[in-house]
């Protein structure tokens, strides 16, 4: 089932220009954070640059899901599905990143307390 073009020209013009101007931005914004956070040594701007490729991520996913939608209506849980998928991986990088800290916080332990 194909939607006309003059029902919803306007919104699906919108939402490609959007998802590609969005994907675009925070692909070239995560580049930019990863070099800095490698120059300055910056684990903060690495952690930030790789939320900024899954903002790229996102952009095009939603730019995908609603051109698959426009020709197969049977796959509208793509998007939602891909959202899910989106949500774990930065869980997961999460997760990394505390099991990363526990040495350090370790490490620390061993430092004199100021009373």
């Amino acid at each position: 089932m194909r939607h006309s073009a003059s029902a919803f020209g306007f919104a699906d013009d919108f939402l490609y220009s959007v998802s590609i101007v969005s994907g675009i931005t925070c692909a070239v914004l995560a580049v930019a954070k990863f070099m800095l956070g490698r120059v300055l040594t910056s684990r903060a701007l690495i952690t930030d640059g790789f939320n900024s490729i899954v903002g790229s991520i996102m952009g095009f996913s939603i730019l995908i899901s609603a051109e698959v939608y426009k020709d197969h209506v049977d796959v509208w849980f793509l998007d939602g599905t891909l959202g899910v998928l989106i949500g774990l991986i930065i869980m997961a990088y999460g997760v990394k990143l505390l099991v990363d800290m526990v040495p350090r916080v370790r490490q620390t332990r061993n430092y004199e307390r100021f009373e």
